[in-house]
């Protein structure tokens, strides 16, 4: 792993300064019109709601869509590398890649600095093999004061600003997935602004979900004057059972209450991702307090996992009661993970083959 500073960034705060309430819609619009085709690899994971597994749905599609590009490399196939960034203050991210307290870990502060104050951007780089991120944590809660300070006197050009970060270092990264949650509003505009796909999980009650995705739908419609591609890619369910390798009945029902919402809204049901995260607290609760994404831990379980520096294996992890983890348990998840990347990507590609098309009609 090492701290990188991206070079070659122009000033995002030059751009926004050129706005204000009183300028030209026109121009704003031209901007949006410049960033949004560099920015339809940036996927986004929030909800309407807190508590519905986000962080640990992004880092571990981070972290599949990661492996990908390393099978791609040993194949000899072009390769590019995948970008992680939370954007909440919890910087919960950094449990699941076991970086959190690391001499690079700032808490959020460079990051906030290359954001609201034109200052270098910095990554980590190696964090897993083809997986960058960027460190996030309890000075993230100061977007929102410096933002707000930039929309008093620039407007909504001032939502723009991650959108403006991330369309110049685009070009380097295979996917930017964006981890952002319900709490703060001026976040949610940041990173609705900055994605072009919205990967929304669900977990829970029925209503609960439902006024989750609700809640979501109406904030996309709010930002569509900054960003008018973004839309709801996919919707993951995590946290429900299975029998017989089988969804249970309170999975089917809810996903065809939500496609009937869905209808009437008139989005496809194309976005209800088939595959699902089966029901598995524990081990993800076990993955996190080793610092392992799902798919890591399960080779760990199985006793496969190797020291990259030693190449001797990686101790296999236990639980809190000193047993070791079930290895089928641990394994059956990081499929879930798999397959549910799989098909999230597959229908963003879907998209972003639609969206050039719109570009060359």
């Amino acid at each position: 792993m090492e701290l990188v500073a991206l070079d070659g960034l122009s000033s995002r705060l030059n751009v926004i300064r050129s706005f204000s309430d009183m300028s030209d819609p026109d121009e704003l619009n031209s901007l949006v019109r410049q960033l949004r085709p560099r920015l339809r690899n940036v996927i986004g994971t929030t909800i309407g709601k807190g508590g519905e597994g986000k962080t640990t749905v992004t880092a571990n599609l981070a972290y599949v869509l990661a492996q990908a590009e390393k099978e791609r490399a040993d194949q000899g196939l072009p390769a590019k590398p995948v970008l992680y960034i939370e954007l909440d203050s919890n910087g919960n991210g950094r449990l699941n890649f076991g970086v959190r307290g690391l001499p690079f870990d700032d808490n959020g502060l460079s990051f906030v600095d290359a954001l609201t104050d034109d200052k270098e951007f910095q990554v980590v780089e190696g964090v897993r093999p083809y997986l960058d991120m960027v460190m996030s944590g309890s000075h993230n809660a100061d977007i929102p004061t410096a933002v707000t300070k930039l929309h008093d006197k620039h407007g909504v050009a001032s939502y723009l600003l991650l959108a403006i970060l991330l369309a110049q270092i685009s070009h380097r990264y295979r996917w930017i997935l964006l981890d952002f949650s319900p709490g703060d509003k001026m976040i949610q505009r940041l990173g609705l602004a900055a994605c072009t796909h919205l990967l929304a999980p669900m977990k829970g009650s029925d209503n609960a979900v439902i006024e989750g995705l609700g809640t979501l739908a109406s904030l996309v419609r709010q930002i569509r004057r900054l960003n008018s591609e973004v839309s709801i890619a996919s919707l993951v369910f995590l946290g429900y059972q299975r029998r017989n390798d089988e969804p249970t009945s309170q999975l089917i029902n809810l996903r065809e209450k939500i496609g009937l919402l869905l209808d009437q809204a008139g989005i496809t049901r194309e976005v209800l991702v088939d595959a699902y995260i089966r029901d598995g607290e524990t081990t993800a609760n076990l993955a996190r307090n080793h610092g392992m994404p799902a798919g890591e831990f399960a080779r760990a379980a199985a006793g496969l996992l190797v020291d990259d520096e030693t190449g001797e294996p990686v101790e296999r992890p236990r639980d809190e009661n000193g047993r070791l983890v079930d290895p089928q348990r641990a394994v059956d998840i990081a499929t879930d993970y798999t397959h549910v990347a799989k098909q999230v990507i597959q229908r963003i590609r879907h998209r972003n083959q639609e969206l050039q098309e719109a570009d060359a009609a």
